[in-house]
């Protein structure tokens, strides 16, 4: 059997997911997208990667401003056994789900009922997470809460950011989906509740998420600049001028630092003043190709920004940033 698939999604997260479905045996036969915004420097109306894909490939489109009688009348027009809703940017009525009942799926970047709402690959970022997964579930009017036709669980290693862990969802996601389709389409294959057991929530990202908080830990600190690399970039302001940082490690703390420089050891040569381990959080304690450049958390622990990137200027690496910009140890990273 093929499955008509009508496909809801707006970002360029979908699109591989769109396209694995193209591919496959079963047939997409409208998709359901955002309605083109203006973008650049002209503001002229341009559409989503998602449309980008659904025109390339043939596909008819609708574009939806607000989920509105329009938006049912354009739907019941539509042949279709499921709808896929991934990456879509909006929600869904509860009327749809009281016309067309069980006809629902949903791709969700996380092992549910963990990391329900929003923002699960952001969240297991911040949260310094070992493991995350994808679910394939049935969408009902309460978010997140659908029985669940498959999962599968894989590693976030510590240097996954949100760029490679996005692309961790596509690689286990795609086949993970197609399965399920042809289990439905072959055996009529059927959800499993979810359960409330290890239930948590997400909220959505705000402005004031991206800001750096020097004084917290560094593992706070390099989780979150991992959660938002490599866009939208998490940030401080150095000398008044806001600089996104892409990339960064924890490398110890004060104490050792400074133990090790009295001590005459000089294997990291770092050049720090006497007053070591008192600066205010944000300070730059080290600056320069061989140590790298070093900043104190208000824990004491210290670390290394390694890819930067100042407003207007393409990301760069800590060198490049450092000959161009002439940070100076004493110099601090501010909150505003």
């Amino acid at each position: 059997m093929i499955l008509k698939i009508a496909y809801f999604g707006s970002s360029e997260f979908s699109v591989p997911f769109l396209k694995k479905i193209i591919g496959s045996r079963h047939k997409v036969t409208a998709v359901f997208t955002n309605a083109d915004k203006k973008k650049g420097r002209g503001q002229k109306l341009a559409p989503n990667p998602v449309k980008e894909a659904a025109v390339l490939a043939g596909i008819k489109v609708f574009e939806i401003k607000e989920m509105d009688g329009d938006f049912i009348r354009d739907l019941s027009g539509v042949d279709f056994d499921y709808g896929i809703v991934i990456s879509f940017g909006m929600i869904l009525p509860g009327e749809i789900f009281e016309k067309w009942p069980g006809r629902w799926l949903n791709l969700h970047p996380s092992m549910l009922p963990k990391y329900r709402g929003p923002s699960p690959m952001v969240s297991a970022l911040l949260d310094g997470a070992g493991q995350t997964g994808v679910t394939i579930n049935d969408v009902v009017y309460k978010v997140d809460t659908g029985k669940i036709f498959a999962q599968t669980k894989f590693n976030i290693e510590p240097d996954d950011d949100l760029k490679s862990l996005k692309n961790k969802v596509i690689h286990f996601g795609g086949p993970l989906l197609l399965t399920v389709l042809d289990m439905i389409a072959d055996e009529g294959y059927k959800p499993f509740p979810q359960g409330e057991k290890g239930v948590t929530y997400t909220r959505k990202i705000i402005k004031d998420d991206l800001l750096i908080d020097w004084t917290g830990t560094g593992k706070d600190i390099v989780n979150r600049i991992r959660a938002f690399s490599p866009a939208p970039g998490a940030y401080g302001f150095l000398d008044g001028e806001r600089i996104k940082i892409l990339k960064a490690s924890k490398r110890g703390s004060v104490p050792a630092y400074a133990r090790r420089e009295t001590a005459g050891r000089d294997d990291d040569v770092i050049d720090m003043k006497p007053s070591v381990g008192r600066e205010p959080a944000g300070t730059i304690i080290a600056s320069g190709a061989k140590q790298g450049l070093l900043v104190r958390c208000g824990s004491g622990d210290i670390i290394s920004l390694e890819i930067l990137q100042p407003a207007g200027a393409k990301p760069m690496d800590y060198r490049s940033f450092i000959n161009g910009y002439h940070p100076a140890v004493g110099a601090r990273f501010e909150n505003r």
